[in-house]
């Protein structure tokens, strides 16, 4: 399957932290070619390949943002919390997917531009200000809708000019189709070495999932991959040293936590095979899995391999497909190398 396909499969999944399930049948699809295939008891999707030498441990986390329904209001509206990064300038007015006994369209209310106040014009609504409607009144909603519900973004994915592509959940869906392309590579070249390919639940909360994984799997190497930042206008400034433009290859993590011999490995297969890469430098904690990867049980040793996106944290993010492919092929040589190919 084509990577663009691979992703767009994975990103049409809604599956928010805590509520991860409608993933596994895709992701089950997209690796029981390499491996056998299961869920461990904290909801980690775990791909073993079976084979000798150094054991690598490949991670992308499988959930997304979202929002919890918190009440169920008069006139048939939602309330709602949070789940992970959401960004409630870019609420008012977006179409969701509220995740009850049967998925429900709904649309985030936002009172009309008539009727803003002078001072509320320049600040975004808090999400205690706001509420989902899906047209159905109390009553309906209550026999559909439980407290806690997960909502997300409505599932999309967009082509845009070029190999970019847009869609919801690109953080961290990008992960995991590059980790299903860098098994394909390491098939087709033939690779002996042992991978334990996670999909982790629970990232976007705080990345216990992941710890989990990396406890019971006890690899000798890790790589975590997860999205970083793309150049554009709003964040160039801020991060001019940490981001780079679509179409740039990948970002190979460079931190206190992390494996500086893996690291320089990663440089050196990057630079043996003319794969475009840039240096993200982070001073302390990846604010990624690789923390918790590198610190479970006795420790292991980890390294950060990522694609830039834009527009992170909303329903329209977008990412280049050739930046995935780059790190998938980085990721597939650097395995490659420790088997002496």
């Amino acid at each position: 399957m084509e990577l663009k396909e691979v992703l767009k499969k994975l990103c049409l999944c809604a599956a928010p932290a805590g509520a991860e399930s409608e993933i596994y049948r895709t992701a089950k699809e997209l690796m029981e070619p390499f491996g056998t295939c299961r869920t461990d008891k904290r909801g980690n999707f775990i791909c073993t390949k079976e084979g000798s030498g150094t054991h690598f441990l490949l991670d992308a986390h499988m959930d997304q943002i979202g929002l919890a329904v918190t009440s169920i209001e008069e006139g048939g509206f939602l309330k709602f919390g949070k789940v992970g990064g959401m960004d409630r300038r870019v609420l008012p007015g977006s179409e969701l997917l509220v995740l009850g006994t049967e998925p429900l369209y709904g649309i985030v209310s936002t009172k009309p531009p008539h009727l803003v106040e002078e001072s509320e014009q320049k600040k975004a609504p808090m999400f205690e200000d706001m509420a989902i409607d899906t047209g159905l009144s109390r009553e309906a909603l209550q026999k559909k809708v439980a407290l806690g519900d997960k909502v997300v973004y409505k599932p999309y994915f967009g082509e845009l000019l070029g190999e970019n592509v847009t869609a919801t959940a690109l953080d961290d869906r990008a992960g995991m189709a590059i980790i299903v392309r860098t098994m394909e590579l390491l098939k087709a070249a033939g690779s002996t070495a042992a991978v334990s390919a996670v999909f982790s639940v629970g990232e976007e909360v705080g990345g216990k999932g992941a710890d989990n994984a990396s406890f019971a799997c006890e690899a000798d190497e890790a790589i975590a991959i997860d999205v970083s930042f793309a150049s554009q206008k709003e964040v160039a400034g801020k991060r001019q040293n940490s981001t780079m433009p679509l179409g740039g290859g990948a970002f190979i993590g460079v931190a206190p936590i992390l494996c500086k011999e893996m690291t320089d490995g990663l440089i050196a297969c990057a630079e043996k095979h003319h794969i475009d890469y840039k240096i993200e430098v982070m001073s302390g904690r990846t604010g990624t899995n690789a923390d918790g990867i590198a610190g479970a049980k006795y420790g292991t040793k980890t390294a950060m391999v990522s694609p830039p996106i834009r527009n992170m944290h909303t329903p329209v993010e977008i990412a280049n497909l050739n930046d995935l492919e780059q790190c998938a092929q980085l990721i597939a040589h650097y395995i490659l190398s420790k088997e002496g190919k």
